[in-house]
């Protein structure tokens, strides 16, 4: 009696000649982390600079307050940072990989930025309907203003930046090292500690990362083998909590988005110090996106072992 191979076993070929070569794996694990590092610097101080241009050094304010800030300075910076990280990204894979940045080729971008746009967006739709429903999430007002132009920045700067460097660089050479599931698992913490860092909520903040947006983010990156889904899904968890919704991203805030609102109930619904993303809504919402894009990959058949060299 044969048996038949499952449809994951069938895909799985096409997906492991889609998994691009990779030389020196180790310095460019090392020329990512510097990647990301300059490009952080790169955001400060072009935020800080044009700060400095329309101010004219009669004010003064920290940096976070500067990032979260009406006006010019926070989308310059992030600009700054996003363009930095992006040309580094291509100058590591074309000179020290030495292939070409199939992560960023154009044909079917549009079609996976699309779709990482949606799910992002759908993702924060979804849980903040859910906490109006509850009353927790309350509309006070409604303005169109610079606020929406800073958190949409708020959103593009860390989705590129941040993509580029935990799935352009580290998902992607951990893939080929390690595998793809041991490679998930290390990066979904990474990408939460970093969180942790970063956030007023400390490791509240990494807690909900690890186990809601990270798993959904990983697989858009598993399902392509490229950047352009994971970074619009980015775009759309972050753009739509600061620019839309008016909420704090990771405890941090963005500025006034469209709709100035309150969250008002016990932290378990509010997120407490993280924000609406820290609220059980959200994590059961963005938890489910993730599980469903785990099954989908699995059935595709797109988890792949180390490569044996």
């Amino acid at each position: 009696m044969s048996i038949s191979p499952s449809p994951a076993a069938a895909v799985a070929p096409a997906f492991q000649s889609s998994r691009r070569p990779e030389r020196r794996r180790v310095l460019q694990l090392i020329l990512g982390v510097v990647v990301y590092a300059v490009s952080q610097v790169a955001m400060t101080v072009g935020a800080v600079l044009m700060f400095g241009l329309m101010s004219s050094g009669e004010a003064s304010a920290t940096v976070g307050e500067i990032l979260a800030a009406a006006g010019p300075a926070a989308p310059t910076g992030f600009l700054v940072g996003a363009a930095v990280s992006a040309l580094g990204f291509f100058l590591v894979v074309r000179f020290v990989s030495r292939r070409r940045v199939a992560e960023f080729s154009l044909p079917g971008a549009g079609r996976e930025f699309g779709w990482g746009l949606l799910i992002g967006v759908g993702i924060v739709a979804a849980a903040v309907g859910i906490l109006a429903l509850l009353t927790v999430y309350r509309v006070v007002s409604v303005q169109v203003g610079l606020g929406i132009v800073t958190g949409l920045m708020f959103g593009i700067g860390p989705a590129v930046m941040e993509e580029i460097f935990f799935r352009g660089f580290l998902l992607r050479i951990l893939d080929d090292w390690v595998g793809s599931w041991g490679a998930l698992i290390v990066v979904s913490v990474l990408f939460a500690l970093v969180h942790a860092l970063s956030s007023p909520a400390g490791p509240i903040a990494a807690l909900f990362v690890l186990i809601s947006a990270s798993l959904a983010l990983n697989m858009a990156w598993f399902l392509t083998r490229r950047l352009w889904m994971p970074i619009a899904l980015h775009l759309g968890l972050n753009a739509a909590q600061g620019a839309l919704f008016g909420l704090h991203v990771s405890g941090n805030a963005t500025g006034q988005g469209l709709f100035t609102a309150d969250l008002v109930g016990p932290d378990l619904l509010t997120g407490g110090a993280v924000g609406g993303e820290g609220s059980l809504p959200f994590l059961v919402v963005a938890l489910g996106v993730g599980i469903v894009l785990t099954v989908v990959a699995v059935r595709r058949g797109v988890m792949l072992p180390r490569v044996r060299r």
